[in-house]
């Protein structure tokens, strides 16, 4: 029996999608250096005495909130606020600490892993394996793993993790942590570790740089590497963001700290340049990849008549997208993550996010309401009964009279 009969009748009997993640997991065995396993742990263990090697330096108990989508066909309910889990936010002193590039995962001793997400997914709804590591059963279990390189460091503040490369994680999940620092008493000779993609890209560093008010010194850690720490300060994400749903998602998937987001918006305004930018602004994705690609040319077209002009946030400094977004009456674009930048607008911006399809993605309509901006939904399956079911992410076409009429509804003149 030759090695292709071998696979396919191993594949018969996991079934595909198993064969392809075992296959995966030896890929990367191979690939990697480094492998060892874990059992996840809590705050909530360490709180109660399990791990003396970790010192609480602050904690409290917040409420988080969620606020669902509202959609133009009228199935979204007004916009509002809604309770969500009750949540330790904290920060700690750990020794003889071990973290790894573009991941969550704290190593607290052998075989014993921090992460602070995993605990507060009751019904373990999301998918936690990234590019070091794999977590498998409800129990959080995990292989990690790691390129063989080890960097040793006797001091440091931890601020990387999964997808800290992604703008709106680095504004949410990780620039918003240095609010925190900069009320805490640490010496400014103790470096702090950030994923090496974020020093790559001009905007994310100039982001950091902001958020690093007392100019600690920042040192980038690759995602094929770890770094050992004898003294090291974790502080814990204030928004609970997952990283990936296994089934569908519900509004309350995602959950902030109201209070965190406005300091976050209070402490990044001043940063504004300033520079002056047009009142209606339309979101280009054109430079995007093919996800959630619509047919932006024909609706920048139709927006043209309302006066609307077109933007790339992604080419402006972070300072400047500031400034766009706070100047900002009506903002129109395809959903993507330029809309991070709805925590500088001003409290009278209307916004007009366009989708294919009805999906309860509460991140940013939770930010909309905190700050009270008014942000509408607008799918394809608004514009097209009939449109055919598939992918989130597929592309799309928006019905440009359909569109035309609803902005006449929304008070936009010509």
């Amino acid at each position: 029996m030759n090695q292709d009969n071998v696979i396919v009748n191993i594949g018969k009997k996991l079934g595909l999608n198993k064969l392809k993640c075992i296959i995966k997991f030896f890929q990367d065995i191979i690939f990697y250096k480094g492998l060892l396993w874990g059992k996840i742990v809590s705050i909530q263990d360490i709180l109660a005495g399990n791990y003396p090697n970790v010192k609480i330096l602050s904690c409290e108990n917040v409420r988080l909130y969620y606020s669902p989508p509202v959609f133009n066909d009228g199935s979204g309910k007004k916009q509002e606020l809604l309770e969500g889990k009750e949540y330790i936010q904290y920060a700690a002193l750990i020794k003889n600490a071990i973290v790894y590039g573009d991941s969550n995962l704290i190593e607290l001793s052998h075989h014993r892993v921090l992460f602070d997400q995993f605990s507060y997914d009751e019904s373990k709804r999301y998918k936690y394996t990234n590019y070091n590591s794999k977590i498998f059963g409800t129990k959080g279990n995990c292989v990690f793993y790691w390129k063989g390189i080890t960097h040793t460091l006797e001091k440091a503040i931890w601020m990387g993790g999964n997808f800290s490369w992604n703008y709106y994680h680095l504004l949410y999940e990780f620039s918003i942590k240095f609010l925190y620092l900069n009320a805490l008493d640490i010496s400014l000779n103790v470096p702090v570790l950030v994923d090496q993609r974020c020093l790559d890209v001009p905007q994310y560093k100039e982001l950091l740089d902001i958020a690093n008010k007392k100019g600690y010194e920042l040192v980038g850690v690759n995602r094929q590497y770890r770094f050992q720490v004898r003294e090291l300060i974790h502080i814990s994400c204030p928004n609970l963001i997952p990283p990936h749903v296994k089934k569908g998602a519900q509004a309350n998937d995602m959950q902030f700290n109201v209070n965190a987001l406005c300091n976050l918006r209070e402490y990044l305004l001043p940063y504004s340049s300033g520079r002056e930018f047009p009142k209606r602004i339309f979101i280009s994705r054109k430079n995007a990849s093919r996800r959630r690609k619509f047919n932006e040319e024909a609706v920048m077209q139709l927006l043209l008549e309302f006066g609307f002009e077109a933007v790339f946030p992604e080419k402006l400094s972070v300072a400047d997208q500031i400034s766009l977004f706070n100047q900002a009456e009506w903002i129109i674009g395809g959903s993507g993550a330029a809309f991070t930048n709805l925590l500088f607008c001003n409290n009278l911006a209307k916004v007009i996010i366009i989708s294919r399809a009805y999906f309860p993605f509460s991140g940013f309509s939770t930010i909309a309401a905190a700050l009270g901006i008014y942000l509408l939904y607008l799918t394809e399956e608004d514009t097209n009964k009939n449109m055919i079911r598939g992918d989130i992410h597929d592309p799309f076409e928006i019905d440009l009279s359909y569109l035309k009429k609803q902005l006449v509804e929304f008070g936009l003149s010509f």
